[in-house]
């Protein structure tokens, strides 16, 4: 499948660097979407504030670069969020306690909810494979309702599983960040597999 527009292969970055847009760049292609993504930014309240508090976020007050997790709380107070939601993966419980700890201690309001919530089975949620005929499945809708249910002001998504992780942010009513995606094979580290430019198949 292919598509005029191209970004990833784009040597000129005329869009950081300055100078003539390439030909087939969306700058150029589709000028009214740029534009109209521009105003709807600045139109909208939210998104200028969430704008500024990711600019704001990114170092410390000396200078120094923050830390994911760092820079994720100075987000949240930057925006003045109270209640932070916590969607993760039962295998990362000892991290999610980290990260409420964290953010208990810089003054917010957690609801840390597990993956495995309501200990339900797998065929009730459409998986009907042999080698989960026993065990509890992940709940990701559940875990979004669960949040939205406590109103809360941001929810971090904390190494849920590909495709639990679309379904929690199909079901969430607030906005989203992640802190860790899943890689189970390369320890949560997805980006040593660009990087390393290791062939990537589907078996």
């Amino acid at each position: 499948m292919s598509s005029s527009i191209n970004c990833a292969e784009c040597t000129s970055r005329a869009c950081v660097r300055g100078g003539a847009f390439p030909e087939g760049c969306p700058s150029v292609v589709m000028p009214e979407v740029v534009r109209s993504g521009i105003a709807k930014t600045a139109l909208d309240a939210f998104a200028c504030r969430v704008m500024a508090a990711a600019s704001a976020a990114i170092r410390t007050d000396d200078g120094n670069l923050r830390n994911r997790m760092e820079e994720t709380i100075a987000l949240c107070k930057e925006m003045g969020f109270l209640k932070i939601g916590i969607a993760f993966c039962v295998a990362l419980a000892k991290e999610a306690r980290v990260v409420a700890s964290a953010l208990s201690n810089a003054g917010f309001e957690v609801v840390p909810v597990c993956c495995k919530v309501g200990r339900v089975g797998f065929k009730d949620l459409c998986v009907e494979t042999a080698c989960h005929e026993k065990g509890s499945s992940c709940n990701p809708v559940t875990q979004a309702e669960i949040m939205n249910a406590h109103a809360t002001d941001l929810n971090i998504v904390l190494g849920l599983c590909v495709g639990h992780d679309i379904l929690f942010a199909r079901y969430s009513r607030s906005p989203i960040t992640t802190l860790v995606v899943k890689d189970r094979a390369l320890r949560h580290n997805p980006i040593a597999a660009m990087q390393e430019h290791k062939e990537i198949t589907i078996a």
